[in-house]
């Protein structure tokens, strides 16, 4: 029986104190002026009661029970909203400051009478509320990307995101401004960004505006919190990988700040570990931290300023008798980013507004492998970037940008060339290996210009002008964007995006010593037609179509090391429904159709891109049964990767003298096989406890539920066949993640 009444005592303990209430008395301010914001709503989503906000922007709610709460405040005619969390204790009145962020509005006094500008090629978003809730992320927001159509990763190991048929390399990340070179650690364990700071992540697939995009065909475009709803505001989190803390507050009242970090701690406990063909000397281990603070001058100007860096690192020795010879010894590998920017936001007149940001980025990465191998990059990277826009009127606007970077770098090391995509011959053993000792002086010149205009009510168009100039490739490329939207009577939206993307070549591709400096840029022509409709209030479905032509693609040639000569294309259709009530159940069903393939050379046939996934679909739901329980499900099934088959192999005596045979793979053409198709079931359960000035929560996720077998890839070994003379080859799989549980604890004050 003790058993049982501890098991009852979780649950009446949690109830009894729900029983208690507090009261709310709350007041509203515009964001931007700091002025009360009178005529908006304010909703409790748990217990569905509203109420009108008064001339002096003041709400109460009294007889609340204790408990977590979220406050959605909407102003009428709008889309302007503003979700807080707030925790009620027992026989308190607390006295929430809610700021509703106006800023893309035109405002007069306290009242919003301009209307949005009109959108380019609509964009995924995800909140903050949901993205740390869905299940089989461990709440890392970066994670939980591949959740929604057209966004894909290669298996449960990877974060790199292959969007709308596109490699990692297309992708550019942003972080509150400053672009981020390295967003996971160890290449997808988890993300280097804590969730816990994130506001909310925008990603623009393709068909966006001239206002971003050097060397990108998508973007993902993560903001953290720009507020405090605290003087001060804790939360630490412990699970299986790593620990966090999360500490933030005010700055009077125009002011906040945030500080968070983490780290892994197993290397603390491991500090070895041998195997047959060696030992790690130095076991992984990752960290980040993000630090930001920002101040309202007055209602004209804005300044924050944001920092960050993460790093990975590990160590281990081969020395084993079946370790290739290249290898033995030594093998380290460290890597590390740091981002810091200062940024001011100034509305200089009521219709022009400044948006000036200065930046820097360091990229660092050293590997040491066996006795020959090295190379070291130190890449950091400056840019000065000014954004401006003016509006002509409430359906006019004009926008416009200069960015000007500074990449001074160094490589040094014994390296080879970098291998293609889908290159299947490649062998590091067998690869020249070039002394590298390279400055690289970077310049770079961005400018864009873009017109948004509402030309009827039911009829807007955007168009513009993006020049990016490199001194590496000295070329100057103008990219024409626009789009047009058009509002159907059925509260629906039809909207059509057309852009050309230009990237340069990657700088390992550039080298003098194993690249090729005479390379120019590759250009992709995106074509996009998107549909939304709302089903509901809380109901709607997005589909879209694209096709992406690209031309002058970087490929491996024999006499010059690589060449402006592939050509590729993708295509696809997507297809989202999503429903949302509240922060009680938020969910969706997605499909998306991809077709990505590539010609290397004139002379070869097109070839599947190895990022090609024909065909995801994805169902994610999260439901809080109460206040403080909530379950969570994400299923996803996944087209197989393609890869290339080995046929057959040779044994022949190793090119590098040393007396001993090989055998050389015999391999099938470029990505002509598929590998099973992948599937997983996610599941999470987690529960809050609240106490007087603080809670605990716990969550327990369930990861590949049904322990499904998801193929990784296939290891061959090789043997001497006796009787025919020739090779025996033996293929075996090595699959992802089993079924695997992973707890982890929040503390929240």
């Amino acid at each position: 029986m003790k058993p049982l009444f501890c098991l009852l005592m979780v649950f009446w303990i949690p109830a009894v104190a729900f029983s208690q209430t507090g009261t709310i008395q709350g007041t509203v301010y515009n964001d931007s002026t700091k002025e009360p914001l009178a005529g908006a709503e304010v909703l409790i989503v748990e217990i569905d009661t509203r109420q009108k906000i008064d001339e002096n922007g003041k709400f109460v709610f009294r007889a609340i029970p204790a408990g977590t709460y979220t406050l959605i405040t909407t102003v009428p005619d709008t889309e302007l909203s503003q979700r807080t969390s707030i925790v009620v204790t027992a026989e308190e009145t607390l006295e929430p400051k809610i700021y509703v962020e106006t800023s893309q509005y035109r405002l007069e006094g306290i009242e919003v009478t301009g209307e949005s500008a009109p959108k380019t090629v609509s964009k995924k978003s995800l909140q903050a509320q949901e993205i740390t809730r869905i299940p089989g992320t461990a709440g890392d927001a970066l994670r939980a990307l591949p959740a929604i159509p057209g966004i894909g990763v290669a298996n449960d190991f990877s974060g790199a995101l292959y969007i709308r048929g596109g490699s990692d390399e297309d992708n550019l990340y942003y972080f509150d401004r400053v672009p981020v070179g390295y967003p996971y650690h160890f290449g997808g364990i988890v993300s280097s960004l804590s969730s816990e700071i994130i506001d909310r992540i925008d990603v623009y697939a393709g068909g966006y505006g001239a206002e971003y995009g050097v060397d990108s065909q998508a973007v993902i475009d993560i903001y953290s919190q720009d507020s405090s709803s605290a003087n001060l505001r804790g939360k630490f989190n412990l699970n299986l990988l790593f620990s966090e803390g999360l500490l933030q507050g005010k700055v009077g009242e125009k002011g906040y700040w945030y500080a968070a970090g983490r780290r892994s701690y197993i290397d603390l406990f491991i500090g070895s570990l041998s195997f047959d063909t060696g030992a790690i000397t130095a076991f992984p281990r990752f960290w980040d931290y993000q630090l930001k603070a920002g101040y309202d001058f007055n209602e004209k100007h804005q300044l924050f300023f944001n920092i960050f860096a993460s790093g990975d690192r590990f160590a281990l020795k081969l020395d084993g008798e079946n370790v290739d010879e290249d290898f033995q010894g030594n093998v380290s590998f460290e890597s590390g980013f740091e981002g810091a920017g200062i940024h001011l936001r100034s509305f200089l007149t009521e219709r022009l507004t400044s948006y000036l940001s200065l930046t820097r980025s360091k990229f660092l990465f050293d590997v040491n492998f066996g006795p020959t191998l090295s190379l070291e990059i130190d890449a950091p990277d400056y840019v000065l970037r000014e954004d401006l826009i003016y509006e002509l009127n409430p359906k006019h606007r004009l926008e416009s940008g200069l960015i000007l970077g500074f990449e001074p770098g160094r490589v040094t090391g014994t390296f080879t060339r970098i291998p293609d995509e889908g290159e299947t011959d490649y062998d590091i053993r067998f690869e020249e290996k070039v002394a590298l000792d390279e400055t690289v002086r970077g310049q770079r010149l961005e400018a864009y210009l873009q017109d948004r205009y509402a030309l009827l009510p039911f009829l807007s168009v955007v168009f513009g002008l993006r020049f990016d100039y490199f001194n590496r490739i000295d070329q100057l490329s103008v990219q024409p964007r626009g789009s047009v939207l058009v509002e159907l009577p059925n509260s629906s939206e039809i909207q059509f995006a057309y852009g050309i993307y230009n990237q340069t070549p990657l700088p390992p591709q550039l080298s003098p010593s194993i690249g090729n400096p005479a390379l120019k840029s590759s250009r992709a022509s995106h074509y996009i037609l998107e549909l939304k409709r709302p089903l509901s209030q809380d109901t709607e479905i997005k589909m879209a179509a694209y096709y992406k032509n690209l031309a002058d693609l970087v490929t491996v040639d024999e006499e010059t090391g690589y060449l402006n000569q592939g050509v590729g294309y993708a295509q696809g259709t997507e297809i989202f429904l999503r429903h949302r009530s509240g922060d009680r159940f938020f969910g969706w069903i997605s499909y998306a159709y991809a077709l990505s393939k590539r010609r290397d050379r004139p002379d070869e046939p097109y070839r599947f891109y190895s990022f090609d996934q024909t065909h995801v679909a994805t169902f994610a739901a999260s439901y809080n049964l109460t206040p403080t329980w909530e379950l969570g499900a994400k299923w996803q099934y996944r087209t197989g990767n393609p890869y290339t088959p080995i046929e057959d192999a040779t044994k022949v005596p190793d090119p590098r003298g040393n007396g001993r045979p090989i055998y050389r793979p015999i391999y099938a053409e470029t990505n002509s096989d598929r590998l099973p198709p992948y599937h997983r079931l996610d599941l999470r359960v987690s529960k809050t406890f609240q106490f007087s000035r603080w809670k605990l929560g716990i969550f327990l996720e369930l990861l590949n539920a049904y322990n499904r077998k998801n193929l990784l890839d296939y290891r061959y070994t090789y043997t001497d066949d006796i009787e025919s003379g020739g090779v025996n080859i033996e293929r075996e799989d090595a699959n992802q993640l089993p079924i695997l549980p992973y707890l982890g604890i929040t503390a929240e004050f």
